[in-house]
């Protein structure tokens, strides 16, 4: 049993300075791991023939097929998780505490999935409802509509799982405690807006909507203590933008099949430009509605996740 004394909450600050550079050390020694890792994974399946060399100097290079964009990010998932884990079996961290709480599984996971759907299906309504974007006809044949919906459900799954581990994991926890919450979840989620600077078409506009929505997604983790919720909105919103509706995702459209062929047609601030909806002004009353979701319907759990302190 945990002394009352002595327990702290995941994300609270050390409280002395040995403390917060060994945690800030940590934090930079998973991003070491993680960089190295998917260096050395990216070279191997290049090597081997299984990705294209271009991938080596461009996440996203010009002629990527559906294949190569799946096996890399599969690639991209697995380093993250073994990063993880490995750093949290040598800091005898559970991940429990690093965002995969057994409460709420299942509850937080459909809240998520739900909202992600929702949001996005509800921006690019408000879009449509404006004269800016127009949903277009269903491009993919009949017979095939069923195979690619469920082809691609794992890999934006296997997105939001690398993308939350990334940003909103042992990163967030161990800045956190060198910095306290807020300057961790701000910094964590500006580095999650400068990471899609690498996309072709992403612009000031939707780096920081991506920043924005960064911050709400650390809070939802503050808050029900788990990441259930964040890598289910994550996956959804990028199914439903990429997938369903065959919009621009951060900066281009992926290399995958598409349900829709849309049209956008209007000033930059309305349709995102290159960046997609994610770059239009309106995506902030999604944010406003995902915000008001977090804190008024999921529960929380914040003072269930405590742990011994330490010095």
């Amino acid at each position: 049993m945990v002394d009352s004394a002595t327990a702290i909450t995941v994300f609270e600050l050390r409280p002395n300075w040995a403390g917060r550079v060994k945690a800030f050390g940590l934090a930079a020694a998973w991003l070491a791991l993680w960089a190295a890792l998917l260096a050395a994974t990216s070279y191997g399946l290049v090597r081997i023939g299984l990705l294209p060399a271009a991938m080596l100097h461009s996440g996203n290079p010009p002629g990527m097929t559906p294949g190569d964009f799946e096996l890399a990010h599969m690639a991209v998932a697995l380093v993250t998780v073994v990063a993880t884990v490995f750093m949290a079996w040598i800091t005898r961290e559970k991940l429990t505490r690093l965002g995969f709480a057994r409460s709420g599984v299942g509850r937080d996971l459909a809240i998520g999935l739900i909202t992600g759907l929702m949001l996005m299906t509800g921006t690019l309504a408000l879009m449509a409802a404006v004269g800016v974007f127009a949903f277009g006809p269903v491009v993919l044949p009949a017979s095939r509509i069923a195979f690619e919906a469920m082809r691609y459900v794992p890999l934006f799954v296997l997105v939001g799982v690398a993308e939350e581990l990334w940003f909103r994991s042992f990163t967030l926890v161990q800045l956190s405690r060198a910095l306290s919450f807020w300057p961790a979840a701000v910094l964590t989620s500006g580095v999650f807006a400068l990471s899609h600077t690498a996309n072709i078409g992403e612009n000031p506009s939707g780096l920081f909507a991506a920043g924005a929505g960064g911050l709400v997604l650390a809070y939802s983790f503050r808050r029900t203590g788990a990441l259930w919720f964040a890598i289910g909105f994550h996956a959804a919103w990028d199914y439903a933008e990429s997938f369903l509706f065959g919009a621009a995702d951060s900066g281009g459209v992926l290399p995958i099949a598409t349900l829709m062929r849309p049209s956008i047609h209007g000033p930059y601030w309305l349709t995102g430009g290159t960046a997609g909806p994610e770059g239009s002004v309106l995506v902030y009353v999604a944010l406003f509605f995902l915000a008001l979701i977090v804190r008024f319907v999921l529960p929380d759990r914040s003072s269930r996740i405590r742990e011994v302190g330490e010095g």
